[in-house]
This record gives structure tokens, C-alpha cells and sequence, in this order.
């Protein structure tokens, strides 16, 4: 059966790779340097299939894994990593519409994010929030039959372009709430998308919620069910950003070697004379290969059901680094010729800096890992393994 479901994943490796060549990579350059939403990328990524992989064939999906996701979404980053981005908001709020929301949520919302017809926001971030979910301000009031939402986000991603928003939004001085929004809503507005130093394909912007009223039905799960929410997205957000990483690594590294085979020192390749330019791509492919082993490890815990904050931040971690290791490595075989834009590491070496700190810096995770294992010691109690 192993055989059988990895069989179906290196098929899955090829298709992605046979469509991204012609459809996705060309337009990667005008993406990255214009830092423009593509709806001509946002259409090629549908019709590659990634908002439908994961979900069951009766939300309109094509009855997948997340591990079929990871694989296509480091597949993908290899050519362009800001496409592999592209679905995941809309995958997130549609797998909370799924685990918490009502019928009517999913009946009608659910299919349309699933298929890419309609895309969709994590609206968490605050100005001053950064990962910690206790300093929200945004709040939601009740008002007779419904709420009334009031606050600011910021970094939202495709806030422009999403036709609804998952909003998080303090219920009470204690508790928070997530909630559906239309963001044709009167009192729901965006400002411009920040000039960022990678990315800038996904248009991050700052959203201003200023008396937006939603009925009570828009409330996804209990009205203090926001945190629980929020972990179990952001869970799966951290597994798809680490495979992302997965992938700009393996681009540099492929790019680090082809560069190495031709150039060439007194009629030898530099990657065949110098041993130090082995030593660098070495070291650097034992960590990519670590990093997509805890990678695919995590995604098959998250289709089991699991909650795993801190195999998921170990994976966010551990990737991250490794894309930075690998596009630093690339960097450093290709010399100055790798700073300038006619090569496509110093786009990867931007990309893998962006994940160093975006979507949860880097400190972030190390100390989720590290509450995980007083957590887990406190469990065992003193003396455990002891002989």
C-alpha cells in the first residue's frame, strides 16, 4: 500500500512540475518584481489543483492528503514560490469552515474555496498582535441579532481580492471569536499592500473594520472557540510554509550545482576542483533532506487528526533554516554573479529570508518547541528514564 501511495506522489511531483514549467515559472519574474497579485498565476495554480487536493471529494475536492499538498507545494515553490502561497489562506478558512463551522457555512461557502472560485483571508495579524493571539484588539460586539466587528488588521494577504474573511476578533476581555465576514461589507476597507522584500505577490495589506455588522450566523463555532481555531489553521499554515521552504531550497541547490558543473577554473568545472563548493551543497542537501523528512512526518500527523503545535513550529524551524542554508550556499557558489537579478538565486535567497521572519519568526517557533518540551517533561514528571 506504501508503494502504491508514493507511486502517486512522484506522479503528482511530475504533473506539478510539467504544468508549473510552462504555466507557472514564466511568470514568477513579473510577479516577484512587480509585486502584483496574478490572477493569470492564481488561475494556473487552480487549474494545477491545489485549492481541491486536500479536501474530500464531498466539499468538490479530489480526495488527497496534506502530504499530497506538502509534495505539491515544495514541487511548485521550486518554480515559484509565492504561487505555492496563493492557495493557502483559502484552504485554511475552508478546513475551520469544515472542523467548526455550520452547514450552512459550509454548503455555502466551502465548495467556492475549495474549487478557486472564490478566495479567501486569514484576517489575524494586528499591528501589534505579531504571534501572540492574547494582544488582539479587534472586537466584536454583539448588536441585537448580530455583531458589529471594529478594529484594524495588518499583513493580511489577498485582503484585495478575497470575497470573505475569517476574522478573529476579541469576544470578551478573556475570550476571542472567529467570524465570517463578506468583505463587500460596508465598514470593511483596505489600504495599500506594503513594499516588502519578497512576496509582494500576495498584496499584504492593512484592513480597517470600522462598524462592520454580520449576523449572528457569521460567528464559525462557539463565540470563545476563536483560539481553538486559530491553532488548528495555523498549524497546517506553518507545515505549508515549512514545505514552501522545502522547495526554495531544493531550487537553490539545484541551481547552486548546475552553476558549479559549468563554470569552470583553469578548464575544470569549480564544483569538481573545489572541494569546499561539495562541502557547502553537502551540508546544505542533509538539511533539506532533514527538513522534507519532518515535513512530510508532520503533514501525515495533521491527516490523522493530530494537534501537533510543536512538531508543526519544529517543522517551521527547521525548514526555514534550511532554505536559508541552501540559498546562502547558492550565493556563495555563484559569487557576485548570484547578487545580481539576471539570476534566479537572488530571488530564492530573498524568498527563504522572507520565511526567516514572516508567518512566524523564527524565535517564535523555537519557544512553541521549547513550552512543548517542559510541557511534555512536566507530564513524565522528575526521574523519568532514569536507571
Amino acid at each position: 500500500m506504501r508503494l502504491a501511495v508514493e507511486a502517486d506522489l512522484e506522479s503528482l511531483r511530475q504533473s506539478i512540475t510539467a504544468q508549473a514549467l510552462t504555466r507557472v515559472r514564466p511568470l514568477a519574474e513579473q510577479v516577484d518584481r512587480t509585486q502584483q497579485f496574478s490572477w493569470d498565476l492564481w488561475k494556473a495554480v487552480c487549474d494545477l489543483g491545489l485549492t481541491r487536493l486536500s479536501f474530500p471529494e464531498r466539499f468538490g475536492g479530489d480526495g488527497g492528503t496534506i502530504r499530497a499538498y506538502a509534495v505539491a507545494s515544495a514541487e511548485l515553490a521550486q518554480h515559484c514560490a509565492v504561487a505555492a502561497l496563493y492557495p493557502g489562506t483559502s484552504i485554511q478558512v475552508a478546513a475551520a469552515l469544515i472542523a467548526h463551522g455550520s452547514s450552512h457555512h459550509v454548503a455555502a461557502v466551502v465548495p467556492r474555496l475549495v474549487a478557486g472560485a472564490a478566495i479567501g483571508a486569514w484576517a489575524f495579524t494586528e499591528p501589534a498582535t505579531g504571534s501572540d493571539p492574547r494582544q488582539i484588539t479587534t472586537r466584536a460586539a454583539r448588536d441585537g441579532a448580530g455583531w458589529v466587528l471594529t478594529g484594524d488588521k495588518q499583513f493580511i494577504s489577498y485582503a484585495e481580492q478575497a470575497e470573505i474573511a475569517l476574522v478573529f476578533a476579541r469576544t470578551s476581555d478573556t475570550t476571542l471569536g472567529a467570524f465570517l465576514v463578506d468583505t463587500s461589507a460596508s465598514g470593511w476597507s483596505v489600504g495599500s499592500p506594503s513594499e516588502v522584500l519578497s512576496m509582494g505577490g500576495t498584496e499584504a495589506r492593512p484592513v480597517r473594520l470600522d462598524g462592520v455588522r454580520i449576523p449572528q450566523t457569521a460567528a464559525v463555532g462557539a463565540p470563545d472557540a476563536g483560539f481553538e481555531i486559530m491553532l488548528s489553521g495555523e498549524a497546517f499554515g506553518k507545515v505549508r510554509a515549512a514545505a514552501i521552504c522545502v522547495g526554495i531550497a531544493q531550487r537553490a541547490l539545484s541551481e547552486a550545482a548546475n552553476y558549479g558543473l559549468t563554470r569552470e577554473h583553469r578548464g575544470s568545472p569549480i564544483a569538481r576542483r573545489f572541494p569546499t563548493i561539495q562541502a557547502l551543497l553537502g551540508n546544505a542537501a542533509a538539511q533539506v533532506l532533514a527538513a522534507e523528512a519532518l515535513v512530510l512526518s508532520c503533514a501525515d500527523l495533521l491527516d490523522q487528526g493530530a494537534s501537533i503545535p510543536g512538531e508543526a513550529a519544529s517543522a517551521r524551524l527547521t525548514a526555514s533554516r534550511a532554505a536559508r542554508e541552501a540559498a546562502t550556499a547558492a550565493m556563495h557558489v555563484c559569487g557576485a554573479y548570484g547578487l545580481t537579478r539576471d539570476m534566479v538565486v537572488e530571488r530564492l535567497y530573498r524568498e527563504a529570508v522572507f520565511f526567516d521572519v514572516a508567518q512566524g519568526v523564527a524565535e517564535i517557533q523555537q519557544t512553541i518547541v521549547g513550552r512543548e518540551v517542559l510541557t511534555a517533561a512536566q507530564k513524565t514528571g522528575p526521574g523519568a528514564g532514569t536507571r
